[in-house]
């Protein structure tokens, strides 16, 4: 097939709208923070709508597979917009009534992100020849890190903009809307059979789980569900670990630049990988994942004798590193799903990574009080998990060699 994605378009909205769930993201603990101070309220927002991704997942990802990804990611950039306009009202409501609304949102919004994740792999698969995917996944996750980074350090250097931030959210949507009117739509041959109900799901549930291990992509799913582990359990806690060094974000644009630089560093090394031959990718790959390891534990335990710009290219360093490694295990994963599943394989890694995440949460938990710093142990968690990810990528190369 012609390579039939518009790539200035493409890329550009969907950088856009994840710029726009990174500020949501960050500016959500700020406004939970700044109007209630609670911490436990705090995480109650964010655990109601991991719950809900979790419940949805599977559904979201075999309704997908059956319809147009194009008209999807449509819809979920129009309705993320129009979630985000809450009414500056709110802020007046009492404090149930507040975190009821918050509560609302944040569940809608993280429904229509599952629809945004799996119908993004479908429409990209659908839209481009196999030997163009690489190319567009690694532009893809270099988006998506550089998005992160800069809507992280948009809500720390502006934070007096936590009230206006619905504004910024629905703006960032609607551009990214208008740009992608400009990206032609898939075609998706309509089903004779019901769009949903329990017993085809069920049976996709089944399918799925079948294709992963038919299709000798087992250890390379294992290893994406744990690296998708790894970036919950570290990623959420890198605004704390940057909140205990510079407790007054004094320092947050020096900070920031030592970030910017190794994420900039790290989608550079991204697009030299995937260019590589088979076997120097691996080579490449496996190297990045101890890397990434050591940066994610000794991130966990920089302390304050680190200048500014030291700590932040330590910490952009978790991210830099782990843009190509997350290319080539997604990139794997989704070239030998067979195209029917695609949607189902994505909704399958974000089930089994989101409910993974949780137990090794509460297992954490449980040490939590037992040691000397509670965020340095999820760091030592996150580069553990490389670790393994590293065995299993490893497994997956000498399975290879002797199929």
């Amino acid at each position: 097939m012609k390579k039939e994605i518009p790539t200035l378009p493409f890329n550009s909205s969907q950088g856009i709208i994840m710029l726009a769930a990174s500020i949501y993201s960050v500016a959500l603990s700020f406004i939970v923070q700044e109007y209630v101070s609670s911490p436990a309220v705090n995480s109650l927002v964010n655990n109601i709508s991991v719950a809900v991704s979790v419940a949805f997942a599977l559904a979201i990802g075999s309704f997908v597979d059956q319809h147009g990804a194009w008209r999807i990611l449509f819809f979920t950039t129009l309705l993320s917009g129009i979630a985000c306009l809450r009414p500056p009202l709110i802020f007046d409501l009492d404090k149930v009534a507040f975190i009821g609304v918050l509560i609302v949102v944040d569940i809608v919004i993280s429904i229509i992100s599952e629809f945004d994740n799996a119908a993004r792999t479908v429409y990209i698969v659908r839209k481009e020849n196999r030997e163009a995917i690489p190319l567009v996944q690694q532009g893809i996750s270099s988006l998506n890190s550089i998005s992160s980074i800069v809507g992280y350090l948009l809500v720390f250097v502006t934070l007096s903009f936590v009230a206006l931030s619905n504004y910024l959210y629905a703006a960032l949507y609607l551009l990214a809307l208008l740009i992608w009117l400009r990206v032609p739509a898939d075609q998706v041959v309509a089903s004779a059979q019901p769009s949903f109900s329990f017993s085809i799901l069920a049976r996709d549930i089944r399918e799925s789980v079948s294709i992963v291990f038919k299709n000798s992509i087992a250890l390379i799913f294992a290893a994406e569900v744990l690296f998708t582990c790894r970036n919950q359990l570290v990623m959420s806690l890198v605004i704390l670990k940057i909140g205990r060094y510079d407790p007054k974000f004094k320092s947050i644009l020096v900070i920031g630049l030592g970030i910017i630089l190794a994420v900039a560093v790290g989608a550079g090394l991204n697009r030299a990988v995937v260019s590589l031959p088979a076997g120097l990718k691996k080579l490449s790959v496996l190297a990045l994942i101890v890397l990434s390891a050591g940066a994610t534990y000794l991130s966990g335990g920089a302390g304050s004798q680190l200048s500014p710009f030291v700590f932040g290219l330590l910490l952009g360093s978790i991210f830099g590193t782990g843009i190509p490694v997350y290319t080539y295990l997604e990139t794997s994963r989704i070239m030998k799903t067979p195209a029917a599943y695609q949607g189902r394989s994505t909704a399958l890694l974000r089930f089994v990574g989101i409910f993974l995440t949780l137990i090794m949460a509460l297992v954490l938990g449980f040490f939590e009080g037992r040691v000397k710093s509670s965020v340095a142990l999820y760091f030592s968690a996150g580069a553990i998990i490389l670790l393994v990810i590293f065995c299993l990528v490893l497994l997956q190369s000498a399975r290879e060699k002797n199929a």
